[in-house]
């Protein structure tokens, strides 16, 4: 038992070193990056480090598999080389049973961070994109999303509306330079709005500037009348908040909120793939932490035995790069339905887990 504490006290230290340098390192490139991207902050440090602050939550979580398992070579690189394994292995511990503490560590902190660290991390990306639009246009109103036409969708079953919009307030109730495209439930186009602005109300738009072209059955193909109106209210079960998050990055929504905006994505016709992908993804996260420690202790446990230092380390984060690639591109192709949503986020941590857990087999055997 003092053995395991002794092991957990010295892989959290490392687990906080690591840590703290990377985020001192992504804190001074990002402040400078910010600083040159707004030269209205030049000569004033302040701001840039503040939205650099809230931009580091979003970064530090990207990066946390990378830390685990820089914590976990530095730990058992230095427990190699003290002897301290070997004295472990003399009182008949075996490999698994000497690594099992930091496990049940780094799966306890997993599970911490994907239940408390989430939601902080989509509390600031909010809050810095608000930032970044007002130290961009002066005030946080507007934001367009990647020069492309903001897209959203409304309506029942018998009726559809499709929503193209250049712009959009950040908070989600003003589009501008809007139409609203108009279907049946076969699919037929039966009118079209173009307004300079639609506001979202309680339970309807309120479109200004608006013209409306109906398509009538009963004249010639493409016929149509046009209607002027200064101002037309047209239904709608929409929330701003749903509307955001079409927006918005689903690691915007915290993993507390996100099974409940699925739910009303779903039922007002949204696409909620992405989302669902996220959420699951989020859920394996301390698994994938495990298998970067196991990867981490797997080329580092008994390093003198192959000799080569050095080449283990290097073989050690490629091989955690590759499995956050392998990660990511799963992850892609599940939102892209390409594969199913459990297999994207689940597979590569596992088949992970399971290959490093094999390494360790083979250096106790070895």
């Amino acid at each position: 038992m003092i053995l395991s504490w002794y092991f957990i006290r010295r892989f959290i230290a490392n687990l906080l070193r690591v840590q703290i340098a990377l985020l001192f390192m992504i804190l001074l490139i990002d402040t400078v990056e910010i600083a040159r991207a707004f030269p209205e902050l030049e000569g004033s440090f302040g701001p840039a480090l503040n939205l650099a602050l809230l931009r580091a939550p979003a970064i530090v979580i990207q990066i946390v598999p990378l830390v685990f398992l820089l914590a976990a070579m530095a730990t058992f690189l230095g427990l190699a080389r003290s002897s301290e394994l070997v004295i472990g292995r003399a009182a008949g511990m075996s490999a698994l049973r000497l690594i099992s503490p930091v496990l049940i560590t780094t799966l306890a902190l997993g599970i911490t961070i994907t239940m408390v660290f989430n939601p902080i991390v989509s509390a600031t990306m909010r809050r810095a994109e608000n930032l970044t639009e007002q130290y961009r246009f002066g005030t946080p109103t507007l934001f367009s999303i990647g020069g492309q036409s903001i897209w959203l969708r409304q309506g029942s079953a018998e009726t559809q509306y499709v929503i193209q919009a250049s712009r959009a307030s950040l908070d989600g109730t003003r589009l501008f330079d809007v139409r609203f495209h108009q279907f049946d439930a076969s699919g037929r186009v039966l009118s079209r709005i173009e307004a300079g602005r639609a506001e979202l109300q309680n339970g309807f738009w309120l479109l200004s500037d608006t013209k409306r072209w109906r398509f009538l059955e009963e004249l010639d193909e493409g016929a149509s009348d046009i209607t002027e109106q200064i101002q037309l209210r047209l239904p709608t079960d929409l929330t701003s908040d749903e509307i955001l998050e079409t927006f918005s990055e689903p690691r915007a929504v915290s993993i507390w909120d996100i099974q409940s905006f699925i739910a009303r994505l779903d039922a007002s016709g949204f696409s909620t793939r992405r989302h669902q992908v996220f959420f699951q993804s989020e859920l394996a996260r301390p698994v994938l932490l495990v298998a970067m420690v196991l990867i981490g202790i797997g080329f580092s446990m008994r390093p003198s035995r192959f000799g080569k230092t050095g080449a283990m380390v290097l073989a050690a984060v490629m091989s955690g790069f590759i499995v956050y690639a392998v990660k990511s591109l799963s992850e892609s192709m599940g939102a892209a339905q390409e594969i199913p949503i459990l297999a994207a986020a689940w597979g590569a941590p596992l088949a992970a887990c399971l290959l490093a857990i094999s390494l360790l087999l083979h250096l106790e055997d070895g």
